[in-house]
């Protein structure tokens, strides 16, 4: 006989979990106190918000599902924010509460909330346990929902009573999904149209975005890339997934895109997406998004197809399938010579002003700290200015190499996340950049990340604002600055040491000649190359701005630039 604790623990043994985060409470508590010899390690962070991140960090970089654990109520609601975040940016989750008894369920019990009702539009699939014999078949179910198709987030409400319950055990479940009916296209058909659709193009060009990277076929799309020849571009989750030496390769597209990528994407006909959804921060103004082009999306979610005008070809299945049917057909033909189109799109009228000639520290800065960063580099980024700046300035070939909260735009997402890329892959360097604003939203992780000794290397970028916002009420509202003063932020240096972690502060006048001081240089490589967890507070413009900048209700050809 087991308990219910005891059968959820070795169901997640099954699916190959061994770390979890989580926060203990009182309805959760059957389920810890099981967790002694189960072969599953949890890892305590200092808040259920820092939980659900932590393990979307995991599952982010590794792939894997990752797996929070939290209790009723107050619990459970502080997962929402990460649950909705990994809606949004596709990653694998599985979020495992404790409910109050069952027979208080619907009686305003203590730390009762329904979080099945209030996750339901938030995940993939959610489930609250009715009964002990249930748990093997939902946890199965749960997993393969997280891991299948689209990745996304799962939620398992189990109440305290049936944690504590005895039943007899005979072992993990397989859950075996319903047969799918078959995709829209046969591959003769798809390959055909997309055939003709090249060979009637005279300006061809590919958006990447995460849904590459998701389904294991980075490699695939680089030889197919390599064989078309046309200019390409990412999504910030696609950031990795073409090698930025490549030559018709132009960088991030969208509102801080480059100026040609977002030339190229204005002036195409035909666009070829892979694995992108086509948000507002992509597309611009919707109705002027592309205007010329035919598009032809390869996507594994029918939902995300017509997002912005329909389709002329959708290709549905797993990119790790259709890619390499689409590369074999296209090589039983000729395709048209498209040198010069290339030639114009990635010719250096359309690159922007080298930053290093405006007055831009930050972006110095960061070139700086990126350049002396080991190949096996995995950075994170918040959410704000700082994050389109890293994101810009990105020049890794690793296709997980660059983690950030894009969908949802989860200001403190990145240090509790550092902790789980941190542990998923211990070899790493793990950059975590911040804004001053963002990092106190989860600054508590600070002991997470001393109590398990990770060397993760947090910067903060200071500019004593909430810099994205306040660059829109400088742009967009006559410089009224309302509520993002930070000025009175807290000593960060003085607070990592108050977590007996190394904390350093430099100013934005070290690195303004560049290159910068062989004294700043080493400072700069102790700070990589320390085993310990560091902090560096990067001191910079208070009005230092993000560009280029499509405003918003603008075409990607109405970008803004620092120079104007």
């Amino acid at each position: 006989m087991l308990r219910g604790a005891e059968i959820v623990l070795q169901c997640l043994r099954a699916e190959g979990v061994d770390l979890v985060f989580g926060y203990p409470g009182g309805a959760i508590m059957p389920l810890y106190d099981a967790l002694e010899g189960s072969g599953i390690k949890h890892v305590l962070t200092r808040h259920e918000q820092g939980a659900v991140f932590a393990a979307e960090g995991l599952a982010r970089v590794s792939g894997k599902v990752g797996v929070a654990f939290a209790t009723s109520g107050p619990g459970a609601t502080n997962l929402v924010t990460g649950i909705a975040d990994a809606k949004m940016d596709s990653v694998p989750l599985v979020c495992i509460t404790g409910q109050v008894r069952s027979a208080l369920i619907g009686t305003d019990a203590f730390q009762e909330t329904d979080v099945f009702g209030m996750t339901l539009a938030l995940t993939k699939w959610s489930r609250l346990v009715k009964s002990i014999e249930e748990i093997p078949a939902v946890i199965a179910e749960g997993f393969h929902w997280a891991r299948s198709g689209r990745p996304g987030p799962v939620m398992i409400d189990i109440p305290t009573d049936m944690l504590k319950a005895k039943m007899e055990f005979s072992g993990p479940v397989k859950f075996t999904p319903h047969a799918k009916p078959a995709d829209v296209h046969g591959e003769s058909t798809f390959a055909e149209t997309l055939i003709t659709l090249l060979e009637q193009a005279k300006k061809p060009v590919a958006l990447v975005g995460a849904g590459v990277k998701l389904s294991g076929a980075v490699a695939e799309l680089r030889r197919l890339l390599d064989y078309l020849q046309v200019p390409a571009f990412a999504t910030v989750h696609g950031l990795g997934a073409i090698p930025p030496e490549t030559p018709y390769y132009l960088g991030m597209v969208g509102m801080h895109g480059t100026r040609a990528a977002n030339m190229a994407l204005h002036e195409n006909d035909l666009l070829l997406v892979f694995g992108a959804r086509l948000d507002d921060r992509v597309t611009g103004d919707p109705t002027r998004f592309a205007p010329h082009a035919r598009i032809v999306h390869f996507e594994i979610d029918p939902a995300q197809l017509d997002r912005v005008r329909p389709c002329e070809l959708p290709i549905i299945g797993d990119l790790a399938e259709t890619i390499p049917t689409c590369h074999n057909a296209l090589r039983q033909v000729k395709l048209p010579d498209w040198s010069d189109w290339r030639a114009v799109a990635c010719g250096p009228e359309r690159a922007e002003l080298d930053p290093r000639g405006l007055a831009q520290p930050t972006i110095r800065f960061l070139d700086e700290l990126f350049s002396r960063l080991p190949e096996n580099s995995v950075i994170l980024a918040d959410v704000g200015q700082h994050q389109m700046w890293a994101a810009q300035r990105y020049r890794s070939s690793l296709p997980r190499g660059f983690i950030t909260s894009g969908g949802l735009g989860s200001m403190g997402f990145a240090l509790p996340a550092a902790i789980g890329v941190q542990l998923a892959k211990p070899d790493a360097t793990v950059l975590c950049v911040s804004g001053d604003g963002g990092f106190q939203m989860n600054i508590q992780e600070l002991a997470t990340v001393h109590r398990l000794g990770l060397p993760i290397k947090m910067v903060i970028i200071d500019n004593k604002y909430l810099g994205m916002v306040r660059q829109w009420q400088q742009l967009f509202y006559q410089r009224n600055y309302a509520e993002t003063d930070l000025s009175d932020n807290p000593d960060f240096v003085a607070i990592s040491k108050a977590y007996k972690i190394h904390g350093q502060r430099i100013s934005e006048a070290v690195v303004r000649e560049f290159p910068v001081s062989q004294e700043t240089g080493d400072e700069l490589d102790r700070f990589l190359n320390s085993s310990e967890p560091e902090l560096l507070v990067f001191d910079t413009h208070p009005e230092a701005n993000v560009f280029p900048m499509v405003p918003a209700g603008a075409a990607l050809s109405e970008m803004m630039f620092e120079e104007e």
